[in-house]
């Protein structure tokens, strides 16, 4: 049986010998002609240069301020002209709307002149125009307020569209003849939606505080309402938005027709 020599130690032999070329990685890691740059100024060339670059950067976002500070008043000049048309529209549109009525008015009045309808005849048409808000009517009801929370950085605090279609929704389903919110007419085709910041019936900008009116049994349809899925809705809204409402009974609402039910299409009853 063979046996291995033990290996016996150099004195000469340094201890980290064999890790010569680590060693060699560490000491060389850097090209060998930085050292001679560095040494002759080279990293000094650098500041001319970066002096003309972050001139040229400045200049430009100067440029671009500068621009900005010019086009600033013009565009606040167009948005001012732009609100400004819009609320002239928006008041032709109403002179147009109440100019309908009046036209609507007379027909119906030259209708039961004419004779073409017996009483039972005109006393069902004025029973469906007031329903589907032909024509204006009159009569006791109720008043339901909403407006914004006092802190508007509370989420949810601001009255949305949503709102307002469930208020007027419990009113219909609570016995109410009619409604409307602030003054406009509410009939089946109505649209409440959310425009960005503002909500529009019928596309017609609606402002705060909202105020929904119904016609009907005051008593009942207030306590009706306050049960209702509309009323538990608004009271969880006061309560965990701040959301402010309130509702009343009224002696006698009056309540305008909505011009903008006009007739698309007919044909004779067999």
């Amino acid at each position: 049986m063979g046996f291995r020599p033990e290996r016996v130690p150099d004195p000469q032999r340094r201890p980290d010998a064999s890790m010569d070329l680590l060693n060699n990685l560490r000491d060389t890691a850097l090209d060998p002609s930085y050292p001679a740059v560095a040494a002759a100024g080279g990293g000094r060339r650098r500041g001319p240069v970066l002096l003309p670059a972050l001139l040229v950067v400045g200049l430009l976002f100067g440029v671009a301020l500068a621009n900005q500070w010019r086009t600033a008043p013009a565009a606040a000049q167009e948005r001012a002209d732009l609100i400004s048309r819009i609320a002239t529209t928006e008041q032709h549109i109403d002179s147009l709307r109440a100019h309908t009525a009046e036209l609507d008015q007379g027909i119906r009045e030259l209708e039961r002149a004419g004779g073409a309808l017996t009483p039972a005849e005109l006393e069902r048409a004025d029973t469906l125009a007031a329903r589907v808000g032909t024509t204006a009517v009159t009569g006791p009801g109720v008043r339901v307020t909403l407006d914004d929370g006092t802190d508007a950085s509370v989420q949810g605090s601001q009255v949305v569209d949503a709102d307002l279609r469930m208020v007027a929704n419990s009113l219909w389903a609570n016995g109410a003849e009619a409604v409307a919110i602030n003054g406009h007419r509410l009939s089946s085709r109505t649209a409440i939606r959310n425009a960005g910041d503002a909500i529009t019936v019928d596309y017609r900008s609606v402002t705060r505080p909202y105020v929904i009116e119904a016609i009907g049994d005051a008593r009942v349809l207030e306590d009706a309402f306050r049960r209702s899925e509309g009323g538990v809705w608004v009271e969880g809204l006061a309560q965990h938005y701040g959301v402010q409402w309130s509702i009343g009974r009224v002696g006698e609402v009056a309540l305008p027709a909505d011009p903008g039910l006009g007739v698309d299409r007919a044909r004779t009853r067999r």
